[in-house]
């Protein structure tokens, strides 16, 4: 009879990747907090960073940060420090403004202006990025094409789900081809009796009990390599309560008081890897390919 070894770590790796936000900045805060005011607000990023860079260099791991230009913008040494520990400098658009926010234009424009603080910053090619909250979908796959203009190698906003925010359920749960642009999709881990749960970070991860979590993904691991993400602020319960909605408030503060433990707890039970290494694994691997209705293909010039 086969049994799982929950001694031994698995064969495939997670790709481990932050968005590298500040508390005020995040889409739950949008209209509360105007991009105006972050100047006033608190600056608490170093809690989070320093937390996530320590207990990485514990163990020796590299991982993927996808970072706002307006950190790069205002907070360089932040970032610089982050490129200097040997992890990947990956895109978050310049001011967290959701896709689905934004006009082809303007999303070009927001892109465009966080590639360049990010490249001048590190003084090297920006290859990925991860739309704010996940803000590709059906309705915004217009911008694939425009990453892939503005010299992107991979993106990694598309999440295999169904939420109110953001979501594409029946985009392929693997390295997937759309029209050129190479995308890494965050998905839902399989638990028991055919259950899918999204284990992979954020606000689930700070929420269901660790011991669900190590479950799932060693299952999905069986698979393949799998995707995480998490923001510096997860790893800061003394940041500012605002008065949320109570949905937002739940998103935003679930589990803040115990996420850091779970985390190192995390980083013992798995390997990681970065997202640019993950797409060298994938190059044996089998490849999906997908087209959006509205998406135009993509034309030489």
């Amino acid at each position: 009879m086969n049994m799982l070894n929950f001694t031994s770590k698995p064969k495939n790796p997670i790709a481990l990747s932050f968005d590298i936000e500040d508390w005020f900045t995040v889409r739950n805060m949008r209209e509360l907090i105007n991009e105006n005011e972050w100047h006033n607000q608190e600056n608490r990023l170093n809690i989070g960073v320093d937390f996530i860079l320590e207990e990485l260099a514990k163990k020796n791991i590299k991982a993927t940060f996808f970072v706002l230009g307006w950190i790069a913008d205002n907070y360089p040494e932040v970032v610089r420090r982050i490129s200097d520990q040997g992890h990947e400098i990956a895109c978050h658009g310049y001011n967290h403004t959701p896709i689905d926010l934004l006009t082809p234009e303007s999303f070009k424009e927001d892109l465009t202006k966080a590639l360049t603080h990010l490249e001048n910053v590190t003084g090297k090619k920006i290859k990925g990025f991860r739309a704010p909250s996940f803000s590709v979908t059906q309705k915004t796959s217009w911008a694939l094409p425009i990453m892939k203009e503005c010299g992107l190698e991979y993106d990694s906003s598309i999440f295999v789900t169904s939420h109110p925010d953001y979501g594409i359920q029946d985009f392929p749960t693997i390295q997937t081809e759309v029209n050129g642009m190479t995308v890494l999709p965050l998905k839902k881990s399989p638990l028991l009796l055919g259950a899918n749960i999204p284990v992979c970070g954020g606000g689930y991860f700070r929420m269901l009990p660790y011991a669900l979590t190590k479950a799932a993904l060693r299952k999905d691991l069986e698979k393949g390599p799998a995707l995480m993400y998490f923001h510096p602020w997860e790893f800061d319960p003394g940041q500012p309560r605002v008065k949320l909605p109570p949905l937002k408030r739940f998103r935003h503060y679930v589990g803040l008081n115990s996420n850091r433990e779970k985390f190192v707890q995390l980083l013992n039970d798995f390997e990681f890897t970065t997202m640019e290494n993950l797409l060298r694994l994938n190059r044996t691997r089998t490849v999906a390919e997908y087209r959006f209705a509205n998406t135009p293909a993509l034309v030489p010039v």
